[in-house]
């Protein structure tokens, strides 16, 4: 495969999967409504070609593989619509994509799906074979998403698949009308950036990151696959930290950072709640791939260094 189409390019995960394509060596047509994110001021080349254009009407452009990354996370209440319009915004440029790769007679299409589809689940530790409970508007379009998919593989032989990343950190998240809230730790290092402290709500509170470059290099694995045997790979890291390690990491490159540490209210302490875990033994023996990025002072600087760039040219 050489050249991958990639929608939501200029989303904070779309630049990143578009930042690992190209490190890979791949071509990549880098689809979305406009290009403002900062992380373009790097991503160039002859290799990348940007197409300004909606989904839903993309132009032909020749291709091996697509990814599908524009989603819209925002509530029906913070885009002013009814939910039935908020579940459309997902659902009809998703099938306009599947559409589009079929007639483009694309070779392997990947859709990214999210953990918001395990909303209900009350397991810690969830395989991609458990059955999805989503409660909201997103969850729901993700979940019809995964079912679709997986529908065209089995039934309709169509090389296509979902991957289902977990929490996500990393440079170049920043806010748009389609995903107007941060992560936690985007919000931790905004915190930082302009009001020189971070108020650190539930410090032992545990999530599973993972660093938004390795959700990239893992569909880097996932094409260069020849065969794959599911239509739904889990990508996260494994990795647990606590809100107040985030916070602490933070501080070590920002000395004159204040923490303000709220103690966890009594029967919330994050330290005796088990942190969900998403299992990506799948994907690892379909790809053999391992290598996520263990959460340090790098990796939260580069993230921080991207946040402040966003804010100054805000």
């Amino acid at each position: 495969m050489r050249r991958v189409i990639i929608t939501g390019a200029n989303g904070f995960v779309g630049s990143n999967i578009v930042g690992a394509l190209l490190d890979a060596g791949f071509e990549v047509a880098a689809v979305d409504l406009n290009f403002d994110n900062p992380a373009y001021a790097k991503l160039s080349g002859e290799k990348l070609l940007l197409v300004e254009s909606d989904c839903v009407n993309m132009p032909p452009v020749p291709a091996d593989a697509l990814i599908h990354a524009a989603f819209v996370t925002a509530t029906p209440e913070e885009r002013g619509e009814s939910p039935e319009r908020n579940l459309g915004a997902n659902i009809e440029p998703f099938l306009a994509v599947l559409e589009y790769a079929q007639r483009q007679r694309i070779k392997r299409s990947i859709y990214v799906s999210s953990a918001a589809v395990l909303h209900g689940r009350p397991e810690t530790t969830i395989y991609e074979s458990f059955a999805p409970r989503p409660l909201g508007v997103y969850g729901v379009a993700k979940t019809l998403m995964e079912q679709t998919v997986e529908t065209m593989r089995q039934v309709h032989g169509r090389d296509c698949l979902c991957v289902r990343p977990g929490s996500i950190y990393g440079p170049f998240e920043f806010t748009r009308s389609t995903r107007p809230r941060l992560s936690a730790i985007a919000r931790m290092i905004q915190s930082a950036l302009t009001a020189g402290e971070i108020i650190v709500d539930q410090p032992q509170e545990q999530k599973e990151w993972t660093f938004a470059p390795d959700i990239g290099r893992a569909l880097v694995a996932l094409l260069k696959s020849d065969s794959l045997n599911h239509a739904l790979y889990q990508l996260a890291s494994g990795e647990h930290v606590s809100n107040l390690a985030v916070a602490r990491m933070i501080q070590s490159f920002l000395p004159g950072l204040s923490l303000r540490v709220k103690p966890s209210e009594a029967g919330s302490d994050g330290a005796q709640i088990q942190p969900r875990i998403l299992d990506r033994e799948r994907l690892r023996q379909d790809t053999g791939f391992r290598n996520w990025t263990k959460m340090s002072q790098v990796t939260l600087k580069r993230t921080h260094d991207s946040i402040a760039q966003v804010i100054r040219n805000a």
